[in-house]
């Protein structure tokens, strides 16, 4: 195994500013070597203006170098990766388990943004690459942060302990066990610069019931976390996309 300086970010067709937020700092066991590759496009050249920005920064500026490998087989290109480097994944929903079979496929570790899969039909791919980056023993794990920090971990474990929480209530259609708000913002300011989420990926695409798959995959994963030996329970949830002024859409 390669010491940790040697491994870098691998970040791949980044959609999402997620992607470039990992890159918000540098990292002393990481190399400060980082490799993109992406299609030709909008989505690279403002993931590439990001971190020219961090780097640019007055206060504390980071210091990526990024060796972009641009082009329409940017997935095959990474076979040529050593071993061991992580990837970055966040963007579309569509196409996301081939990227993360892929890096798996290629011995990278994997950070994704959520949600990994939103079809039932590429359940098979998901288990596949998750078999995949065991055997390798490759971590492939969920890029939020706030899933994992210590927060979520105190609020799950007072969640477990009957005398603080109690039993959850199964609730029913008319009166949920759990009732959630989501409210989804497409202006949001990220790293101090007003960022617009596009509505391509946040909003119009893979629509269910009329709201966004992002918000609706984020507050079904809250509802689980808590309450993850719950066999069945009900829950509301209610969500929001906000404009730019911040009123309702």
């Amino acid at each position: 195994m390669s010491p940790m300086s040697d491994r870098r970010l691998i970040v791949i067709d980044p959609g999402h500013f997620h992607a470039a937020l990992i890159q918000k700092q540098t990292y002393p066991q990481l190399s400060s070597e980082a490799h993109v590759y992406a299609p030709l496009g909008s989505d690279l050249l403002d993931h590439l203006t990001r971190i020219a920005r961090f780097n640019a920064r007055p206060d504390d500026p980071t210091q990526w170098r990024l060796e972009v490998h641009a082009g329409p087989d940017f997935l095959d290109r990474i076979r040529c990766e050593p071993a061991g480097g992580i990837a970055v994944i966040s963007g579309r929903n569509r196409g996301k388990i081939e990227k993360i079979a892929a890096a798996v496929e290629a011995g990278l570790h994997v950070i994704a943004d959520k949600p990994a899969i939103i079809r039932r039909e590429d359940l098979p791919q998901l288990e596949a690459a998750l078999g995949v980056a065991e055997a390798k023993r490759l971590i492939l794990l969920d890029i939020m942060a706030g899933r994992h920090d210590a927060i979520a971990r105190l609020i799950r474990r007072l969640r477990g302990d009957a005398e603080v929480f109690g039993e959850p209530a199964p609730g029913s259609r008319d009166e949920p066990g759990i009732v959630l708000g989501n409210v989804h913002h497409l202006l949001k300011t990220v790293a101090g610069v007003p960022t617009c989420a596009r509505p391509g990926i946040s909003t119009s695409t893979n629509r269910a019931k009329g709201w966004p798959t992002p918000a609706r995959i984020s507050s079904t994963g809250r509802t689980r976390r808590c309450f993850p030996a719950t066999p069945s329970i009900t829950a509301r949830i209610s969500t929001s996309t906000r404009r730019a002024d911040g009123r309702p859409r």
